[in-house]
């Protein structure tokens, strides 16, 4: 992988940071952006364990975790952070896509949107509304978030 694309991240970088929906960093540093993403793995592994548990819900939950701190890895490698906001795991992975495309499209807003959308609906919990999580979604949230960690690991590495 070519590894992190900063000049096609630029313009939604520009358009989040205007917003003030992204906050730059004083200080960059690659291993903030290495510890987040071991943050990721560790997360990864218990999503894992749930899955193998038959604790599908809470699996694909920890995948989400997995996923979306993958996504934070990336904007902490481009010098930002994102706030305590709303939306703000959206940001990340749309940050995350724009700096890792065309190499991967694991964060593509379609995917990224689904699974933002499955963790709501189980975090959320609607009594009117109840969703339970199956085997296969765990699954697919575990081989989507498996498959972020890779890309961002090869992206911020440089290799």
């Amino acid at each position: 992988m070519a590894g992190v694309h900063a000049n096609a991240a630029d313009r939604v970088i520009a358009l989040f940071e205007g917003r003030g929906q992204l906050d730059r960093l004083e200080r960059v540093d690659a291993a903030d952006a290495r510890a987040c993403l071991e943050r990721a793995r560790e997360r990864l592994s218990a999503a894992s364990l749930l899955a193998n548990a038959h604790l599908s819900e809470s699996a694909f939950t920890s995948a989400y975790d997995a996923f979306r701190t993958a996504a934070d890895a990336v904007v902490l490698f481009l010098g930002y952070r994102v706030p305590a906001t709303q939306g703000g795991h959206r940001i990340a992975t749309d940050v995350a896509h724009a700096a890792i495309q065309p190499e991967s499209q694991v964060f593509a807003p379609a995917g990224a949107e689904r699974f933002r959308q499955g963790r709501h609906e189980s975090e959320y919990f609607d009594p009117a509304r109840p969703v339970d999580k199956t085997a296969a979604d765990a699954t697919w949230a575990v081989d989507l978030a498996r498959r972020a960690i890779a890309a961002v690991a090869a992206a911020i590495s440089g290799d």
